[in-house]
């Protein structure tokens, strides 16, 4: 039976008809939706509640609205309006006491005497082809052609024979004058002294006044259909309106508003006695004012009208009692279909039309408190949300993508929806003011079905609207799961992005704190500039908050840049200090803060400090020097001189022989070179040192030079034992040299290796060029050990051995040295260990000697 029935089901359901299988499934997603996300239906089903409640109060709500709906005919625009349309209807009444069709201009303007012509079309047009033609003619360039002209300019030009008869009836014949002109001229009384500035002038403001008149005939059928009104002469009692006879006696009482204007006969207005409307008082204010301010045309329409009243003046209407009124009854009916004065162009002057009046505005919902109420079903639908319990246990601001979205985006939803409630007012208003069903029925035609569209329309949008509070009451409740620090981290953006924010904003200030002062600093200016712009940007383009947001940006600016100028101080007195210290002799100074900016300035302290150490230590060797310097000369020049002593004393002694004194003058000899040699090295050092020297330079072959010297040495170092090897290059190398200041460097050399040369060993002479470079090299092997650094070798009476056994003055490589220099050459020494070595640099193109001298110092 089991599988009969089973069977039998498949097979009901194989037969089942196609709408009805697609009808099943869709009933099937609907109760699987509901099942699994039960919020979005509770939600649903208390935004539909709460929209049907709300709309079935929209009668209390059209009650209250009324209240604060202001009277669209007490506004100031309104009244002027209405006082401006005085002038329309007095030319109705004027025309209708003449039985004439005058024009606004014949009613409204009075001409000067002599002026009456302007008036007449036909005549301001041909007097302005009149001067057209005149300012033509060479002749009468100084009647036309001026600021202004004279009164009878004309007749001047008739009687100065520049305007004839034959040439105004020539003009006559061109159609450009009419009959007539040369008897006006003959005759006189009216004034033709308008230039073709002033015409133009004219004209201009005669076409601004009927465009004024026009704009008032155009506001004439909503005014006959908004208002009674009727003017009345006080002299005939004659008078024109759009009331009947029982509108005529209808009481005060009877009237919503009522307001009249009196004019007598100078033009003088005057509010009538009685006033009705919703506030007289205001009624009243607003008239008055607008009557004072637009008491004449000429005040009506400003400086519109500048160049006319130096030839006429305008008349007011007189001796009347305008009267506007709307009945009780009247407004019941028209008010949905009512129209009211609104300025239509500011400026100079001001020009007036009129709207249809809305009886149910968005403000006075607004006024009545509608909007703080549809606050509160928002904040409460939030609450409903966030605390009424949902079925089946689901957590949707866990589960659902769509809950779970970050607290910025919500925030910026909330903001949408109070941005929105404005024109959720407004489309309360215009559903509770009947409007929409107004428009509806004029779209469809059926007032029944109009009304269901409409109501449909007003609780979808009602619905959507409260049930977006009750999406952020859900998307709340991830606050109360999750606590306040925990939804912070998983729910803020700013959070998420504050690191990365964090980071960027660290090192921009960390590129600004330690900003290179040694380079250009555009490019940081000009990032700092940018990035302030755009955030002033983006603060000006804010709606609201803008002076607030202002505000705090200034304060934070105002904290980063203390903490910047505190910190750019602190390491400014950090550097103050070091450099404090080094200025008071301690060399040592460390800086191991970070200087920020002034990091570029480490490394020049730390270069002041190792050259004031550098000038410390040459001081001290100076003064080192300086005592040696004495000790030695007084020892080189005590040894010789002791020995002239003793030997001077000798040969005074009786009974010496002749052999004996013969010896002691060899002796005495001997040392006087020596003295004599050891002096005048000493003076040619001097004068080298103090650049007191004036060169030969001439060609010398510096190669020949060399084994010239080397050859006239040869005894000396072979007494010395020393075995010389030349390698010299065979070029010709011919450079711009003094030659016996080089003679003597080389000899000076040669004559310290055959000092102090260890005997039987080789001395090595090598010569080469490279490129522009001529290096000539001396190397020995000392017979002492060297224990002076190389560098003092070549200062004064700096000898290698410290006893000072041998024979010298110590002056030989310093001389050497200071001639080489002398010649724009180098001379340096090497030692190591017992190999000692001179090198001699010169430079084939030497620039000039005098121009790159060492400073040498006695």
């Amino acid at each position: 039976m089991g599988l009969f029935r089973k069977k039998k089901k498949e097979v009901v359901w194989q037969e089942m008809p196609p709408f009805r299988e697609e009808k099943h499934r869709e009933k099937g997603r609907f109760r699987r939706l509901r099942r699994e996300k039960p919020w979005i239906f509770r939600g649903a089903a208390v935004s539909i509640v709460c929209a049907m409640i709300f709309t079935g109060f929209y009668g209390v709500f059209r009650a209250r609205a009324e209240k604060y709906q202001d009277g669209p005919m007490e506004d100031t625009y309104n009244i002027a309006w209405l006082y401006q349309s005085c002038y329309m209807l007095y030319r109705d009444l004027y025309n209708a006491k003449g039985e004439e069709n005058a024009d606004y201009k014949d009613i409204y303007l009075e001409m000067k005497e002599g002026y009456e012509w302007l008036l007449d079309e036909q005549k301001l047009s041909e007097y302005r082809n009149l001067l057209s033609l005149m300012s033509e003619s060479l002749g009468t360039e100084e009647y036309v052609d001026q600021g202004e002209i004279s009164p009878d300019w004309l007749r001047e030009a008739v009687s100065g024979g520049m305007l004839t008869e034959e040439i105004l009836k020539e003009y006559e014949d061109m159609g450009l004058l009419s009959e007539g002109w040369q008897e006006m001229l003959e005759e006189g009384g009216s004034r033709y002294d308008l230039t073709e500035d002033d015409c133009d002038h004219f004209v201009n403001e005669l076409a601004m006044l009927q465009s004024f008149f026009l704009s008032l005939e155009n506001t004439f059928r909503d005014l006959n259909v908004s208002y009674d009104y009727m003017i009345e002469d006080h002299s005939t009692g004659q008078y024109v309106t759009n009331m009947s006879e029982e509108d005529r006696r209808r009481e005060p009482e009877q009237q919503y508003f009522l307001l009249s204007f009196h004019f007598d006969s100078a033009g003088n207005v005057a509010l009538g006695n009685t006033i009705c409307g919703r506030d007289v008082s205001q009624i009243r204010k607003s008239a008055n004012e607008v009557t004072r301010d637009n008491q004449n045309l000429t005040m009506l329409l400003g400086e519109q009208l500048e160049f006319f009243p130096k030839y006429g003046k305008f008349r007011q209407p007189i001796d009347c009692t305008v009267t506007f009124a709307v009945s009780k009854e009247a407004w019941e009916t028209r008010k949905d279909n009512f129209y009211v004065g609104q300025v239509m162009a500011a400026g100079i002057s001001t020009s007036y039309g009129t709207y249809r009046y809305h009886p149910y505005e968005a403000d006075a919902y607004w006024n009545s408190g509608m909007g703080t109420l549809v606050i509160f079903i928002i904040l409460s639908m939030a609450l409903l949300g966030c605390f009424l319990p949902i079925l089946r246990g689901t957590k949707p601001w866990k589960e659902e993508k769509i809950c779970a979205v970050p607290f910025e985006i919500l925030f910026c939803f909330g903001v949408g929806l109070c941005a929105a409630m404005e024109y959720i007012v407004s489309m309360i208003a215009w559903v509770a003011s009947g409007e929409a069903g107004g428009v509806f029925t004029d779209s469809i035609g059926d007032v029944d079905f109009a009304s269901f569209l409409v109501m449909v329309f007003n609780l979808s949008v009602l619905a959507v609207y409260f049930f977006c509070g009750w999406y952020l009451g859900v998307c709340a409740r991830a606050l109360r799961a999750l606590g306040l620090k925990e939804y912070v981290k998983q729910r803020s953006l700013v959070y998420r992005f504050f690191p990365f924010v964090k980071g960027k904003t660290v090192k921009a200030y960390e590129s600004v704190a330690h900003m290179d002062l040694t380079e250009n600093a555009n490019r940081t200016i000009i990032k700092l500039l940018v990035v302030n712009a755009v955030i002033l940007f983006g603060i000006s383009c804010l709606w609201v908050g803008g002076f607030a947001i202002t505000l705090v940006y200034s304060l934070v600016l105002y904290v980063i840049l203390r903490k910047y100028i505190s910190e750019l101080q602190k390491r400014y007195r950090i550097l103050l200090k070091a450099v404090d210290e080094i200025a008071e002799g301690h060399l040592n100074v460390t800086i191991n803060e970070d200087l920020g900016v002034f990091e570029p300035f480490r490394e020049q302290v730390f270069k002041i400090q190792d050259g004031l150490q550098k000038a410390v230590d040459m001081e001290v060797k100076s003064q080192r020097m300086k005592v040696e310097l004495v000790t030695n000369m007084s020892h080189d020049l005590k040894t010789p001189l002791t020995a002239i002593i003793t030997y001077i004393n000798l040969l005074k002694e009786e009974g010496i022989t002749e052999a004996q004194r013969r010896e002691y003058l060899a002796t005495l000899e001997r040392k006087s070179l020596r003295l004599k040699s050891l002096i005048e090295d000493l003076f040619e050092f001097s004068k080298a040192s103090s650049q007191n020297v004036t060169l030969n330079i001439m060609d010398v072959d510096i190669m020949n030079l060399v084994k010239q010297v080397a050859f006239e040495m040869s005894d000396k170092l072979g007494e010395a034992g020393l075995d010389v090897r030349m390698n010299l290059t065979e070029e010709k190398v011919i450079l711009p040299l003094d030659s016996q200041k080089t003679y003597r460097i080389y000899e000076n050399l040669f004559g310290n290796i055959a000092k102090y040369a260890l005997p039987g060993t080789r001395v090595y002479v090598n010569g080469f060029r490279i490129d522009d470079t001529v290096v000539i090299t001396l190397k020995n092997i000392s017979a002492q050990e060297i224990t002076v650094d190389s560098s003092e070798l070549t200062e004064r009476f700096v000898r290698g051995d410290a006893s000072r056994n041998t024979e010298g003055s110590g002056l030989g490589l310093a001389i050497a040295k200071s001639f080489t220099e002398l010649q724009a050459g180098q001379l340096e020494l090497d030692v190591d260990g017992d190999l000692f070595k001179v090198t001699t640099t010169w430079h084939i193109v030497a620039p000039d000697p005098y121009t790159q001298l060492p400073p040498f110092a006695l």
